[in-house]
């Protein structure tokens, strides 16, 4: 550098210096991480009978399954679902409204949700977070954490994810606006462009063959039966509050549903597109409605 002028080293020592530096970082959006959902993770839900699990919770470790029992409330604002003897601690997810479990409460209720044996004296998979993190997390982050079992609680728990108060279905009571399949269709300038309400059963992805496989629109159609017609559900699948059935397990063939749409025919092939879809009750039988 000798003999030049400083303000000509000045400048090179600022070239360099810029040659060296590092580009600003690009401002990336943050990374949304997608948590499997609870049939992702625990398989599709199962039904189950509630004396089962409670009898032998370890064989349903960590199982999605769906069960039937009574909403109590224990000591320390902890629920139990009990049915005669069984009895397993619910633990609701945050989702679940707590009003809403309240005003079920003695209620004989649905519940979908993963069993998990409730650990005597469970330790820490943190000791150095404050507080420290309890190891039913560490197994199930996705889930809320187990308290350690009391002397009066079961062994097993059931974590709810979904809720259903099957008093509230009132299946033996008409339900007004309710109409079949067969009828809508037998009325084509009554039905045309309006929404109708009709009650049958889940029948999947047409997984028993019920309607030929290339009436199917996209892919997530699905078949409901009214007594022995069937028609593709269109347009919303079948999940809403409290339940999430799967269209390509039979197990879930045994719900009933109620769905809301406009009805259209082509051909022999009847389409619903659907616009709200509930569950309910099995229907009374014509012989026990005469009881």
């Amino acid at each position: 550098m000798r003999g030049l002028p400083a303000v000509l080293v000045v400048v090179i020592a600022l070239l360099a210096a810029a040659g060296h530096a590092q580009p600003p970082p690009t401002q990336e959006p943050p990374f949304q991480k997608q948590l499997p959902t609870p049939r992702q993770q625990y398989g599709p839900a199962q039904p189950e009978e509630l004396t089962a699990i409670a009898l032998s919770p370890d064989d349903f470790q960590r199982r999605n399954v769906i069960t039937r029992g009574y909403l109590g409330l224990l000591p320390d604002n902890r629920w139990e679902l009990s049915d005669g003897g069984a009895r397993l601690l619910l633990i609701p997810v945050v989702e679940l409204s707590e009003t809403g479990l309240r005003s079920q409460t003695g209620h004989r209720i649905e519940v979908t949700g993963i069993i998990r044996v409730l650990p005597d004296h469970q330790g820490t998979c943190c000791p150095l977070c404050r507080p420290p993190r309890p190891m039913s997390v560490c197994d199930d982050p996705d889930l809320p954490a187990l308290p350690d079992r009391q002397p009066d609680w079961p062994r097993g728990s059931i974590t709810a994810t979904g809720v259903v108060d099957i008093e509230n279905y009132r299946s033996r009571e008409p339900r007004r606006g309710v109409s079949t399949i067969q009828d809508a269709l037998a009325r084509p300038p009554e039905s045309a462009g309006k929404s109708v309400r009709v009650v049958g059963r889940f029948r999947g992805a047409n997984i028993y063959g019920d309607l030929p496989a290339n009436t199917r629109r996209t892919e997530g159609d699905w078949v409901l039966q009214d007594g022995d017609r069937y028609v593709w559900v269109t347009g919303r699948p079948p999940k809403g509050k409290g339940f999430d059935l799967d269209p390509t397990n039979k197990a879930d063939t045994s719900r009933w549903l109620e769905v809301e749409g406009k009805l259209e025919a082509v051909g022999d092939v009847a389409y619903l597109r659907a616009s709200k879809v509930q569950l309910v009750a099995r229907p009374a039988a014509p012989t026990e409605e005469k009881r």
